[in-house]
């Protein structure tokens, strides 16, 4: 007989998905108990100022990493032998990337947000150690090994939780918060460099243009969606104040925290789909994901409006009279972004990369659009129905491009991939 857990050590996929969701289920708790507590110690300012300079900083971030970890995962899961070669690249270009994203975003920030620069930059530092880690965590994934995930992961955030919880108790104050996501990052990156040296596989640094040229809609996809995510937040800022979007933040938090689960779903899918197509198995597996993430979507949205006024109060206290109905039509957003999430990773995993960038472009074109012309007439409720009106977009764009896929009775030529082809050609040696 096997025990409760049996079904997970037959099957690494299912194990490895217990596992993340588990861990990023922790995360969101976390998460919760970070708002509620800022909520209660800072002023809606001081929380905008937050999310102001990490929506700064995150929009400059596919400098330092040009979204080039889907690339090395389709190398790993093809050709496990030489995955340390496979992730050599990826660290080279990040060794170069970095310092000129870091470059780039205090130079803007000085001409931009003068008044609040020393911020962002702290922001920028932790948020590119986060982002580094972030390959290594892909790796991992890519080699079915996400208890290395769950274990790094989970202890970086008991102390990163510990640390901010003592000093929000001590002394609370916006530098709190930034020195405990600068410790968290460091930890995070160092445990993550230390397993993978000594349990997995030498850590090599190399430059290969070609794995650059692989990523290139990859890359095209990052700076969209960064764009698209982004000008919101930006154009609030400019248009109208810091305390605006702290509560548009505090709002989105409650509906960005639920989008792990189609992160995980589509994630620990990818290599199946990646080395061996749209195959029987993996097509009951697609469609149970649909499934699944539908039904949980709904639920959650269902949830998040009917009690949008007792979560709010719990969450946020006393700012939650400016948050909930900020709150109640953005979880509308919940069940759109979940298939919206899973089916970009299905087309990206079954190398129709192009497609999915095609989709999320004209999503974004049309967010930055209706941003540009209602923020600055209603302001935040502009940024809301902006962002239901893009999702709904992206959504139909990319059930347009999958019926086709599915319909054939041989997955397409363009996921075939054979492992001989994801091996690079001599790379140069840093």
């Amino acid at each position: 007989m096997m025990g409760p857990l049996g079904f997970l050590r037959r099957s690494p996929v299912r194990r490895d998905a217990f596992l993340l969701l588990a861990l990023q289920t922790f995360y969101k708790l976390s998460g919760i108990v970070l708002l509620m507590v800022l909520s209660r110690h800072l002023a809606a300012g001081e929380i905008g100022v937050y999310f102001f300079a990490l929506s700064f900083a995150e929009s400059f971030l596919v400098l330092a990493s040009f979204q080039l970890n889907p690339v090395m995962m389709r190398r790993v899961a093809a050709d496990m032998a030489q995955a340390s070669a496979h992730l050599a690249p990826l660290l080279g270009f990040r060794l170069f990337g970095g310092p000129v994203y870091l470059l780039c975003v205090s130079v803007v920030a000085v001409a931009l947000a003068e008044g609040i620069w020393r911020v962002i930059m702290v922001v920028a530092l932790f948020t590119l150690l986060e982002n580094v880690y972030s390959s290594f965590a892909t790796f991992f994934i890519a080699l079915g090994k996400a208890v290395y995930n769950f274990g790094i992961g989970l202890a970086a955030e008991i102390f990163f939780m510990s640390i901010f919880l003592l000093g929000m108790w001590w002394a609370p104050s916006l530098n709190v918060l930034l020195e405990a996501n600068l410790l968290r990052s460091l930890c995070l990156l160092g445990a993550a460099f230390f397993v993978t040296r000594q349990r997995l596989c030498p850590v090599q640094i190399s430059w290969d243009a070609r794995f650059v040229r692989d990523g290139v809609p990859f890359i095209l996809t990052s700076l969209i969606a960064l764009l698209g995510d982004r000008v919101d937040t930006l154009l609030l800022g400019f248009f109208w104040d810091y305390k605006t979007i702290g509560h548009y933040h505090l709002a989105l938090k409650v509906v960005v925290a639920s989008l792990f689960i189609p992160s995980v779903v589509g994630q620990v899918l990818f290599p199946r789909l990646s080395a061996h197509g749209l195959k029987a198995d993996n097509r009951r597996a697609f469609v149970r994901g649909v499934a699944f993430l539908l039904s949980l979507g709904l639920l959650g949205m269902g949830v998040g409006f009917l009690f949008v006024f007792p979560l709010t109060e719990i969450l946020y206290s006393t700012l939650s009279t400016e948050v909930a109905p900020l709150l109640r039509p953005l979880t509308l957003l919940i069940p759109l972004s979940f298939l919206n999430i899973f089916l970009s990773s299905t087309l990206q995993a079954l190398y129709q990369e192009t497609k999915a960038l095609r989709a999320l472009a004209i999503g974004t074109g049309a967010s930055i659009l209706t941003n540009c012309a209602l923020i600055p007439l209603i302001g935040v409720y502009g940024a809301v129905w902006t962002k239901l009106l893009s999702a709904l977009i992206q959504l139909g764009i990319l059930i347009w491009y999958l019926r086709p896929l599915f319909d054939q009775a041989e997955p397409p030529a363009a996921g075939r991939y054979e492992a001989k082809e994801l091996i690079p050609p001599a790379a140069s040696q840093w």
